[in-house]
């Protein structure tokens, strides 16, 4: 594991109403209508406050051994700790890598969990029971350890038919090529419009290290 001298430092920075209508006085007054409000799509990989001051993006692979060391040990403080208090947003961006067979279906199930509100689960399970699908390829079966039979239906239907289920992958790639990604995972500091780069399962204490430094600055 490089020292936090070496790591840190040496990121790469880029600078990638109207009034309720009355009635006659001798009727009852109508009731104001509100306008409904316009629902706004919430990306399922997005977590946090939006107002928080620093983005940590988070690039993995479903079947990276490192990713899951990050995903399991590194991920929960951070969330507890900075996440949950409004100090940091965590984005998980997918980056499934060629050399990796089933990668890329584990990314599809995750995704189609997302649509119907199951993301955490499904990608916490696919982490937790790396050693075993990567190997024989159950991801399905996998998946449905953990979800009901009416949910793990409609999550088979978005894998097989949803044509839309991989745009956030291709964008999560296009990005990941832009802050020049050579290995998962990856994390990217965003702060003040930088984005700063650190390689590889970095522990939680060096991360925490650094994103208190970052605060600190305000």
């Amino acid at each position: 594991m490089r020292s936090l001298l070496l790591l840190l430092p040496a990121a790469l920075l880029m600078t990638a109403q109207t009034p309720p209508s009355t009635g006659p006085t001798h009727k009852k007054s109508i009731p104001e209508r509100k306008a409904a409000a316009v629902p706004v799509a919430k990306n399922f990989k997005l977590s946090g406050s939006p107002s928080a001051p620093i983005t940590v993006e988070v690039y993995t692979d479903y079947e990276c051994p490192s990713c899951r060391t990050l995903y399991m040990d590194v991920l929960p403080p951070l969330e507890a700790q900075y996440v949950a208090t409004g100090k940091v947003q965590l984005l998980h961006r997918d980056f499934p890598l060629s050399q990796h067979q089933f990668s890329r279906i584990a990314t599809k199930y995750a995704n189609a969990a997302g649509q119907i509100g199951r993301y955490e689960l499904v990608a916490n399970q696919l982490f937790k029971t790396q050693a075993d699908w990567s190997q024989n390829g159950n991801v399905d079966g996998t998946v449905a350890k953990v979800l009901p039979p009416g949910e793990m239906q409609k999550v088979r239907d978005l894998v097989k038919n949803d044509t839309h289920l991989d745009d956030t992958v291709t964008a999560d790639l296009a990005m990941g090529a832009r802050d020049n990604l050579n290995q998962t995972p990856t994390m990217v500091i965003v702060n003040k419009g930088k984005r700063q780069k650190i390689d590889g399962a970095v522990p939680f204490n060096i991360l925490k290290s650094y994103l208190d430094q970052m605060l600190a600055k305000g």
